[in-house]
């Protein structure tokens, strides 16, 4: 268990690269925040990427559905952040993408083992 006052000293390192608001975060978050933080350039470009189909219905009849989302950790001079990045073509030609930036601690731990796969 972390003392009170340890907690505080990453958090405070934390918060240097990281948005923590006014988040409540157990023992165990805190520690895998400080190792982002500290070890930043170690996993800065590190990304994962998930394919996969689906098939669905519309008025002209049934279409598939091939689509991409690759999630990367980012460090610049922002701050760090999760970017997701998913993007849809469907056999009858339709085609659309759309972005995210996860930037605030609790965002980058519930997104983070989407990128480390390590949950």
């Amino acid at each position: 268990m972390m003392t009170p006052k340890e907690k505080r000293e990453k958090k405070s390192a934390i918060s240097a690269v990281i948005d923590l608001g006014n988040g409540r975060f157990k023992d165990h978050e805190v520690d895998t925040l400080y190792d982002l933080a500290t070890r930043r350039d170690e996993y800065n470009g590190r990304s994962y990427t998930r394919k996969g189909s689906s098939n669905g219905w519309y008025s002209d009849g049934k279409y598939t559905r091939n689509y991409e989302t690759t999630y990367t950790i980012r460090n610049d001079e922002s701050g760090m952040r999760i970017d997701e990045h998913y993007e849809y073509h469907d056999d009858d030609g339709q085609t659309g993408s759309s972005d995210w930036s996860y930037r605030t601690g609790r965002e980058i731990l519930n997104n983070l083992d989407k990128v480390l796969r390590w949950r």
